[in-house]
């Protein structure tokens, strides 16, 4: 029988049936045969020597991220069970590092050992204790986030904190599962695909740079909610992201959609987010809204809606269509007719 490997090396033969094994196997396709680590040195104690060797905190975060994960069960459970506390010790500079590595081995078990009574409980509580953290972070930023985070960036180097300062400090996040626009694009992907859309937006709203770059990944989700019928969680999504030349198509459902619900004032603001809207698309507007409270036997809230809109347009042009006192007059007739 040929030598072999496991802890990430090459596997030429299972020990047990002698059948060829790919490297990344965990079990033997054959015969079910769990390849553990022979040299028996745990993946949490040489990363830890690996540690020990950088001279920067910058070097140990990229000496994390990079570090491979392994393959079999119980080196998975190891590795798992001792990354776990670093996590949530969130004034270390390594923590980011840690999670980008902690949710990999997440995603790995949810891959190789779905089903697994003692790896199983690590991914089911992962959203839960992901948000937890994240709250954490939130809770003691507040304190005093620009100078805490400024040390974070200079000392760990691995940090990078968008800040929006608008009558206080708004905390943006770092999305630990994406460190690039591509990454964080394709998780949100993976995320929609597989109906995970807590995640998903996850994803999205704590991508750390520029929202512009995921700007595929938001349009995604957004697609996702609104075929769903998940109207509130698009408005909000869409609220939280601003508006732009991209969103048109998909606002306009969310237009119909609060004209359906009878909230006349908010559809106001979806009208057309490109641009402020023409005299033609105002009056379209206005006219849908009084049909719709008309035939709801709104009477009266349809007059005073007409009254208060109408101020939209210029009293003084009379010869345009679209005069105050000749859209008041058409307006007035199509509630006439219910009366």
């Amino acid at each position: 029988m040929s030598e072999y490997k496991t802890k990430g090396g090459e596997v030429q033969h299972c020990p047990n049936c002698g059948a060829v094994v790919p490297e990344s196997a965990s079990v033997c396709p054959k015969c079910g045969y769990e390849f553990s680590e022979i040299a028996a040195n745990s993946s949490s104690m040489i990363l830890a020597a690996l540690l020990a060797q950088c001279e920067s905190d910058k070097d140990k975060c990229q000496a994390i991220e990079t570090f491979p994960l392994p393959n079999s069960k119980a080196d998975l459970l190891e590795f798992v069970t001792a990354l776990k506390p670093r996590i949530q010790k969130i004034d270390s500079p390594l923590a980011d590092a840690y999670m980008v590595k902690y949710q990999e081995i997440i995603e790995k078990i949810k891959v190789s050992f779905p089903n697994d009574r003692q790896l199983k409980p690590f991914a089911d509580e992962f959203d839960g204790l992901y948000a937890s953290i994240q709250a954490q972070k939130d809770k003691s930023g507040r304190k005093n986030w620009l100078s805490a985070n400024i040390k974070t960036i200079v000392v760990a180097a691995c940090v990078v904190i968008a800040l929006l300062v608008a009558g206080g400090v708004l905390i943006a996040f770092r999305d630990t599962a994406a460190n690039n626009a591509d990454r964080c694009v394709a998780a949100v992907t993976t995320a929609v695909d597989k109906d995970n859309l807590k995640q998903a937006r996850n994803y999205v709203v704590g991508y750390k740079n520029d929202k512009d770059e995921v700007i595929e990944g938001y349009v995604t989700l957004l697609s996702k909610y609104m075929d769903e019928g998940m109207w509130e969680d698009a408005k909000a999504l869409v609220e939280y992201y601003g508006q732009g030349a991209y969103t048109q198509p998909l606002n306009h459902g969310l237009y119909n959609y609060l004209l359906s619900v009878g909230d006349y004032e908010q559809a106001e603001a979806y009208i057309n987010v490109e641009a402020k809207p023409t005299d033609k698309e105002y009056y379209d507007y206005m006219e849908e809204c009084v049909k719709l409270m008309c035939e709801a036997g709104m009477i009266s809230p349809a007059q005073q809606f007409i009254a208060k809109k109408a101020l939209h347009f210029a009293s003084n042009r009379s010869t345009s269509r679209y005069s105050k006192a000749k859209v008041e007059e058409k307006l007035n007739k199509i509630v006439a007719a219910y009366q």
